[in-house]
């Protein structure tokens, strides 16, 4: 039996002037699973959050949380949802215990139930060791885990993420992600965005592939793969510095067309046809005196997928199609 739908978009549209910013966006997502919206920027991704969040109202189309329209019951609907922002909505200057007990206070909690679920939503995202410390002097993995509990502190069925590993180094994003999976495995549901290929294809059941405000593609990783293969090469990377911007462009004019080669903050990526090129690119790219930190190779990836989402079938999971 298929687990319960937490959030129903059904022909979900905003329009931001003259132009659909989200245009028939159609999508379930269940208790149990982590979908990722996947798009550049400008494709929709927080447009659609904000509108599941319910801090912005569609102008078409229908919004349900557990069933629940926020037009219908905007308590019920806001106790079932927990939105985590691109910024941490965090105070510097109050302990971890300070801020989750002022935002429970927001959602009604008190006395006795409010403090026994600081200390859980603590240890959920390990961070009781630090409870009496102020966040000003967190690192930025601590700070994006507090956020997290915020999100966590009126447990709520939905989890809502809007590219939350944007400011994160690597093992700071995997220590993220298998929060995540555990709240998953818990039987919450989340959606969360990402322009990050590889975020999407490691970290989620599900990837909704969205297009200048039109949902394209929705499958597993698996899935979207064996609607469009692809011959290229890909490498994955985090540098150990960010380097300046001349060389970008140098090495780009370098390698010419035959080679996609992008660098946003710390992160690279890579894209070559055969295995003989992307070694010879990154052999350049070290020679340049670039340092990875890390790297992999995947054995499949969503770049085909994603630069020709116009042209794959979308297989909903239990969705009607935009």
């Amino acid at each position: 039996m298929p687990a319960p739908v937490a959030l129903s978009l059904v022909d979900v549209r905003v329009r931001y002037g003259d132009r659909f910013a989200v245009d028939g966006v159609s999508l379930d997502v269940r208790r149990g699973e982590i979908v990722g919206l996947l798009g550049p920027n400008g494709s929709g991704k927080s447009t659609t959050l904000a509108v599941a969040a319910g801090v912005l109202d569609a102008a078409e189309g229908t919004v349900t949380v557990e069933g629940i329209s926020r037009l219908v019951d905007p308590a019920g609907f806001a106790m079932r949802v927990g939105f985590v922002p691109q910024e941490c909505a965090l105070y510097d200057e109050l302990t971890a215990t300070d801020n989750l007990t002022f935002f429970g206070k927001l959602y009604g909690l008190a006395g006795a139930d409010l403090r026994r679920r600081v200390l859980r939503v603590l240890g959920r995202v390990r961070l009781a060791d630090h409870a009496e410390q102020r966040v000003s002097t967190f690192s930025g993995g601590m700070k994006q885990r507090l956020n997290l509990a915020v999100a966590l502190i009126h447990d709520p069925g939905l989890l809502l993420l809007d590219e939350p590993t944007a400011a994160l180094d690597p093992a700071s994003r995997d220590a993220l992600f298998a929060d995540l999976t555990r709240l998953r495995d818990d039987g919450h549901a989340v959606l969360l965005s990402t322009h990050h290929l590889d975020e999407a294809e490691l970290g989620c059941d599900r990837v909704a592939v969205l297009d200048r405000g039109k949902l394209v593609a929705c499958g597993s990783p698996n899935e979207l793969l064996r609607c469009r293969s692809t011959d290229r090469q890909v490498l994955y990377g985090h540098l150990r510095v960010r380097p300046p911007k001349f060389l970008q462009k140098a090495l780009q004019k370098r390698f010419g067309t035959r080679i996609e080669f992008e660098i946003t903050g710390r992160r690279l990526r890579l894209s070559a046809p055969t295995n003989e090129d992307l070694g010879m690119a990154l052999a350049t790219i070290l020679a340049e005196g670039i340092e990875l930190e890390t790297y992999r190779t995947p054995a499949g990836t969503l770049e085909r997928t994603m630069r020709d989402s116009g042209s794959v079938a979308a297989t909903h999971g239990g969705a009607d199609q935009p």
